[in-house]
């Protein structure tokens, strides 16, 4: 199994760190539009124009992680796991990502790596001046249906 690893320090409140990463409308402003349920054992829809990915919240403990797994029946991404650890340090949060359970290193793994930073940036720019950019108005890295 392959993982992504990613970590970026936000200078905001752990709480609004938290919301961000654990609401719908927290993660519309720096991932993509998402709609569902984002409690413990809800489903997650996020949308990426024509394609849609789903998951299942596995965890969300209120100011510390949030885990979906993703379902759906085919697909690079399925039963893979995207985790949020949040840690309060000093006058920063880190969020420690991970997206892990990959069958195996490919394009499309290296892809999304990038598209993490990505939106890991996204997020940071979304909480230190109320702005981030979610997809489709994200850093495009390449041409392909998720840019």
């Amino acid at each position: 199994m392959t993982t992504i690893y990613h970590q970026v320090g936000i200078r905001a409140a752990l709480s609004d760190v938290y919301r961000a990463i654990a609401t719908t409308d927290g993660v519309d402003h720096w991932w993509t539009r998402t709609s569902g349920n984002p409690a413990p054992g809800g489903d997650l829809e996020f949308s990426f124009g024509k394609v849609s990915v789903i998951a299942k919240v596995t965890a969300n403990e209120p100011d510390h992680y949030v885990e979906w797994t993703v379902g759906g029946e085919q697909g690079e991404w399925l039963n893979t796991r995207i985790c949020f650890r949040l840690d309060a340090q000093d006058d920063q949060v880190m969020v420690n990502f991970e997206h892990t359970g990959w069958r195996e290193p490919t394009e499309m793994l290296a892809h999304c790596s990038t598209k993490w930073a990505v939106f890991l940036l996204s997020l940071k720019e979304y909480l230190e001046t109320g702005s981030g950019k979610p997809y489709p108005r994200d850093v495009h890295i390449n041409h392909t249906v998720f840019n």
